[in-house]
């Protein structure tokens, strides 16, 4: 059994976030299975072909940290119609914004045999597209369009994106894929702790400063860092917190942008870091007071279950996938509601009440990487 994985998002990234960190760890887990033959390809739009990408060259990349990204993609081609009967092709990267379109591929596979999956991480193009760029809105739908026609098996990591898929496909009068669930993986408790040393200077010296309130994850309207930004002016300075924002910037935030920069207390009590790697994102989970989690809409919410590995506990505005994913580990606030968030953050000034919080997180056993990856590696197989 062959698994074909295209993943020409993550080798054209030029950093490793969302959906792509994701892909990476799915990746080298895979890669390491005894007795599985794993295909990974990379889409070249001018030669109109998939090229084999050499598997030791992705894992020297990604997990060793040498060699050079673009020597990882060789010569051979792999033709579409090489593909058949036993071979499964396995969308998980984010590969609507490729230029392979899957509605002209899927029913290429399907006519030969191939069995279909694909990890749907959410449809917030369909359930909010007001938080999307327009292009990647229609590339998305084309994507999600095939898979709920000629997919297989559809993996999720959350109910609560079972249930928007079935709710989609009901009001399009459309048969669902059957649905797998298999929760994102989370090994940090396993991973020793980032030396002081290795973290960059000016992120140490701002998360050493006071204590502070972390957001982790590309900036974009849907993960709502404006909130956090307000309850700064409307009470956590006041108290004595900083905040500190974690994560490149995305789409439509160019006013949100100008607003931080021109904030009297950016770079003294706001600060925000864009190229960190792993071990300074780190640092500012082990370091943080809180983690705060304002997104209007997720597909998982990873962050929630890397802060409460790291025993830093997590406020988090009330949406269904937030109270499925970490629920009892997050103290929840209303939706837009800076007030809200303030207050439970003044909660916590009892420092007992604090020392309780961060104690009960330690019962928090989420599934890691491996286990990730072997449940879904069933749902692949159709086990």
């Amino acid at each position: 059994m062959r698994i074909f994985i295209d993943i020409s998002v993550l080798t054209l990234a030029t950093f490793v976030t969302g959906i792509q960190r994701v892909t990476r760890e799915v990746i080298l887990h895979l890669l390491g299975e005894e007795n599985q033959e794993i295909i990974l390809l990379h889409y070249n739009a001018r030669q109109d072909a998939y090229h084999v990408i050499d598997n030791r060259r992705f894992v020297a990349y990604y997990r060793e940290h040498r060699g050079v990204k673009n020597r990882m993609i060789t010569r051979r081609r792999q033709a579409l119609e090489d593909m058949g009967k036993g071979d499964i092709f396995f969308d998980l990267d984010a590969v609507w914004m490729c230029r392979m379109r899957r509605s002209y591929l899927l029913p290429v596979l399907k006519k030969q045999g191939v069995r279909i999956v694909a990890h749907i991480y959410d449809i917030i193009s369909v359930t909010h597209p007001q938080y999307c760029l327009e292009r990647g809105v229609y590339q998305f739908m084309d994507y999600l369009g095939a898979h709920l026609q000629y997919a297989d098996q559809l993996i999720v990591n959350a109910r609560a994106t079972t249930e928007e898929l079935r709710q989609l496909a009901h009001r399009l009068d459309i048969p669902l894929p059957p649905c797998y669930v298999a929760p994102l993986g989370a090994d940090f408790r396993q991973r020793p702790q980032s030396p002081r040393e290795q973290v960059s200077e000016h992120v140490r010296q701002a998360a050493d400063s006071a204590p502070y309130i972390l957001m982790v994850g590309t900036l974009e309207p849907r993960k709502n860092h404006r909130l956090l930004l307000q309850a700064y002016d409307e009470g956590l300075k006041r108290a004595g917190y900083h905040i500190i924002l974690a994560g490149y910037v995305g789409w439509h935030m160019e006013e949100f942008m100008e607003e931080l920069h021109a904030h009297p207390d950016y770079g003294r009590g706001i600060y925000h870091f864009e190229n960190l790697e792993d071990g300074g994102i780190d640092y500012l989970y082990q370091h943080a007071r809180f983690l705060a989690f304002c997104s209007y809409a997720e597909g998982f919410g990873l962050p929630l279950l890397e802060a409460v590995q790291r025993g830093t506990p997590v406020i988090a505005a009330d949406i269904p996938v937030s109270r499925e994913v970490a629920g009892e580990y997050c103290d929840f606030f209303r939706q837009d509601d800076a007030a809200d968030l303030c207050r439970l953050v003044m909660a916590y000034e009892d420092e007992e009440r604090y020392r309780r919080r961060k104690e009960s997180l330690k019962k928090c056993r989420p599934v890691g990487w491996a286990q990730c990856c072997e449940t879904m590696l069933k749902g692949i197989r159709g086990q």
